[in-house]
């Protein structure tokens, strides 16, 4: 503002100058051209004198001289004063002034404005990105979480599993012993004249019958709530995939989202956002549901757990009462039969613990396999890694660290299986003998009691 107000000092002196320099010119052209030179005396008649009025400025003298000189009337026009023209010459400067400086200062704000919307629009997405990659984090946190829940509870289903299998194989090799004992009390009952008695091997053979009565019943009520277990457990595996999935599909449209930018294709302007609220949830609602699925998992994970160790405890209790009420019969055979009947009841002993045993080989070996068979996976991903890695072209086929950590890895995994291989052979070996020994225990009861019969 000091700038132009010095500009308009100096216009307006300049001008003012400049005026009267021109009126000056002017009026000295005139003289010079319809006057008397200055040098000659200047003879006025009366005519003339008597027309020239008095003056009383040199604006008023050139008013004079130009009538007196004839001048067309049309040409004596309003002339104005210096002061007026340097008026508004400053008032024009000054409005000219004043508008720049209102274009200025409107430039300024509108640069400003666009600016600051253009800060403000960045740094809004920025905080939207930002947002997104906080959600991303928790979505994949809470992925991660229900991924892992998942394995356990898939791992807790396969050992509730095997612990319903061996339910059902102890309450099957029931079956044998209850009818052991049956057979045991319909031989005695061939027995003729005195040595029918009632005896403490009949009494011991009918509370082991009892025994055993009690044991399958226990053991059936096992396998109904492992049963139970199960179907929550798979309950709650169906909801911790279906969660999964849509924490994936969250993932990767959010991804996605995140992804883009002012300049992606296939962006489109939605009108009214808000119409796409309808069928949100809140973040609390979000995390509380992912969390119900976690809790109510885990809570079946628990109840599973003591599940199985209930299963073991009553087979491993029923196992001891049957084995101890065994005993008990073996050594009333003992007392009664004296050698022939220890002899048939260690082979009878000796006959359920290799049915054990067998049950316990066989369960070893299913896992054998099972651990072969989850091998597959990781030799196959490692050796397709190596294969596409092997399609590098030029230099780029070079032998580095991840070429022999693969090598390293296939080794390891081909030694594993390898190694897995041989345990399940020897298994399966040790298999082949104790069946050969069950049946071999089996065909000398068979011909003990055939050639000893009670």
């Amino acid at each position: 503002s000091t700038q132009s107000t010095g500009s308009s000092g100096i216009n307006a002196e300049y001008g003012k100058q400049w005026y009267q320099r021109r009126v000056r010119g002017h009026f000295v052209r005139s003289l010079s051209l319809q006057l008397p030179s200055i040098r000659e005396p200047v003879q006025m008649t009366s005519a003339y004198s008597s027309n020239l009025p008095s003056y009383g400025s040199k604006r008023d003298v050139g008013k004079a001289l130009l009538q007196t000189l004839g001048a067309p009337s049309n040409s004596v026009r309003d002339r104005k004063a210096p002061e007026h023209w340097n008026a508004a010459l400053n008032m024009h400067v000054r409005l000219s002034d004043k508008d720049k400086n209102k274009a200025e200062t409107q430039r300024e704000a509108s640069n400003r404005l666009i600016k600051d919307l253009d800060q403000k629009t960045k740094s809004k997405q920025a905080e939207i990105n930002r947002q997104l990659q906080d959600r991303i984090t928790t979505v994949a946190y809470w992925k991660q979480r229900l991924t892992t829940e998942h394995a356990a509870i898939c791992q807790e289903i396969t050992n509730l599993t095997m612990s319903k299998q061996k339910t059902q194989q102890a309450l099957a090799s029931t079956e044998l012993p209850t009818e052991v004992s049956t057979n045991c009390l319909k031989n005695r009952e061939n027995r003729e004249a005195i040595d029918l008695v009632q005896d403490l091997v009949d009494d011991e053979l009918i509370n082991e019958l009892n025994m055993l009565s009690e044991v399958q019943k226990l053991l059936a009520t096992r396998i109904n709530d492992s049963d139970h277990r199960l179907r929550v457990l798979n309950d709650c595996k169906s909801c911790l995939e279906y969660d999964i999935r849509d924490k994936e599909e969250c993932l990767r449209l959010d991804e996605h989202c995140y992804k883009l930018n002012n300049g992606s294709a296939g962006l489109q302007q939605i009108a009214q956002p808000s119409l796409y609220d309808g069928h949100t949830s809140t973040v609390e609602k979000h995390e509380s549901f992912s969390q119900e699925n976690l809790e109510k998992s885990e809570i079946a994970r628990v109840m599973s757990c003591l599940q199985r160790e209930l299963n073991d405890f009553s087979i491993n209790k029923s196992n001891d009462e049957l084995q101890k009420q065994s005993e008990l019969v073996g050594s009333m055979f003992r007392l009664r039969l004296k050698e022939l009947t220890d002899a048939k009841t260690g082979l009878d002993g000796q006959l359920e613990k290799t049915n054990q045993e067998i049950s316990s080989v066989e369960d070893s070996l299913h896992q054998l396999r099972e651990a072969l068979r989850s091998k597959d996976g990781p030799m196959k991903v490692a050796t397709t890694r190596f294969a596409v890695r092997a399609k590098r072209p030029n230099v780029e086929q070079t032998r580095d660290y991840v070429h022999g950590g693969l090598l390293s890895e296939i080794n390891d995994i081909s030694g594993s299986q390898e190694a897995l291989k041989q345990q399940i052979a020897s298994a399966e070996e040790t298999l082949h003998r104790l069946l050969k020994n069950k049946e071999r225990l089996q065909q000398d009861i068979a011909i003990k009691k055939k050639e000893y019969p009670d």
